[in-house]
């Protein structure tokens, strides 16, 4: 009997161990983003938005790694949408909730059972806007004939959870001129903030997405791509809050000027 050559194809129940790295980043982005709660609950709110962030981050290389690696999976895709649902429906949640609590007044508790509301709404648009995701992403695979589109339909879930955390973000740079939550953040507007994250999400606004950027350069300009990305890196590393509220605003401002290019382009 001839022995078994190693480009010989694996029996079913065996895999390269190389294929659960996307998995493996996918559960570690899930974890961080739970630990952003426990953050919240020490009222370390800076702590807190920055697990979101970096489960943001395990979001976009998973997606990528599982493409590069050509690992992708059943498993993978619902391992993706629940440690989505975690990491950007409930853990930005109870993150804002908390520190709503922590600057309301003290006669308004009556109204936090009120103020839960929006909350419970954000989470579940964002359980809807990621099984729309998989239905359509389920639709386009087996349909090979179907063109997958260049952008998302609607906010997607690690976007909306930053964006959800404005409020929090604000407080930070407000702290650098002496202000705090109370005196500028009113417990109402941040309802009405989280209720329009909410709708974002779940509508049919396309929206930016690395497939819609295909702006080409010559060879001429990388150097200076290069140096604008290194200066711009300098500012980040500088000044991180006020660069990622900018950040927020400049992608808040792209949301109806990239649906009116659509609309008129494609």
């Amino acid at each position: 009997m001839k022995p078994k050559s190693n480009n010989q194809a694996l029996s079913n129940d065996e895999f390269l161990i190389i294929r659960l790295i996307p998995n493996i980043f996918t559960t570690i982005g899930m974890c961080i983003g739970l630990t952003g709660i426990r953050f919240a609950l020490e009222s370390d709110w800076r702590s807190a938005v920055v697990c979101v962030l970096v489960a943001a981050f395990f979001d976009l290389i998973d997606g990528l790694t599982a493409r590069m690696l050509k690992a992708t999976s059943k498993i993978g895709a619902e391992l993706d949408s629940l440690s989505d649902a975690v990491s950007f429906g409930v853990t930005p949640t109870v993150i804002l909730y908390l520190w709503l609590v922590s600057i309301i007044q003290a006669d308004s508790s009556y109204l936090l059972g009120w103020y839960w509301i929006p909350f419970i709404f954000y989470s579940s648009c964002c359980v809807l806007r990621l099984a729309r995701f998989n239905i359509t992403n389920r639709e386009t695979i087996q349909d090979k004939q179907k063109q997958s589109v260049s952008h998302f339909v609607g906010v997607p879930s690690p976007a909306g959870a930053i964006i959800l955390l404005s409020p929090i973000i604000l407080e930070v740079n407000l702290e650098r001129f002496g202000m705090t939550a109370q005196e500028s953040i009113q417990p109402i507007y941040v309802c009405i903030w989280v209720m329009t994250i909410s709708i974002l999400m779940v509508s049919r606004i396309p929206t930016l997405s690395l497939k819609s950027i295909k702006y080409r350069i010559s060879y001429r300009k990388v150097i200076f791509v290069l140096i604008v990305v290194i200066l711009a890196a300098a500012v980040i590393v500088r000044e991180q809050w006020l660069s990622l509220g900018i950040a927020i605003v400049t992608y808040l401002i792209s949301i109806p000027v990239f649906a009116l290019y659509v609309r008129k382009f494609k």
